[in-house]
């Protein structure tokens, strides 16, 4: 008996580009406080603006910049179920169907005890709950945060489901 090999996951990100327009507006801040600062190195004003702004856009922005492209993994579909943002699997047992609600990627549950279970602090019965009566689905995510369309991407979770 030959064994297939599974499906490769399925995996929906952020878009990368706005990240990407946000490196550089963080480095021209940067850059500008290094010019404001080597202008006038003696003047209080300029050390301070100088150093705010290689400090926030510069330092932090970077660190902050860092975290986003790792996070940026939205789901990832595979053969166990489907994680989310890298941090809470929920077995296909507990997933009742995906589908678009409008601009919407959307994940209606079977139970909602795999999920609060996973993460309770994340996610609570009521809140979920409430999604649901708002949208009709548990958990949703804007076209906008998707890598592709929200139909496209249902039909892609549904088609890697075992």
């Amino acid at each position: 008996m030959t064994v297939s090999p599974s499906a490769p996951p399925v995996r929906i990100v952020t878009p990368r580009g706005r990240l990407i327009g946000l490196a550089v507006f963080c480095a021209l801040v940067a850059a500008m406080g290094v010019v404001v600062y080597a202008v006038s190195p003696t003047t209080p004003l300029n050390i301070i603006v100088g150093a705010a702004a290689v400090g926030v856009c510069g330092v932090g922005g970077g660190f902050s910049l860092v975290g986003q492209f790792r996070r940026s993994t939205l789901l990832v579909a595979d053969d166990d179920g489907v994680r989310i943002e890298g941090r809470v699997m929920v077995p296909w047992s507990a997933i009742d169907r995906f589908g678009a609600a409008g601009s919407a990627l959307g994940i209606r549950l079977r139970s909602y005890q795999a999920l609060t279970d996973a993460a309770p602090k994340v996610y609570a019965d009521d809140q979920l709950r409430a999604t649901r009566a708002a949208s009709g689905w548990d958990l949703t995510w804007e076209e906008r945060l998707l890598d592709r369309p929200a139909k496209d991407a249902a039909a892609a979770l549904r088609t890697r489901r075992p």
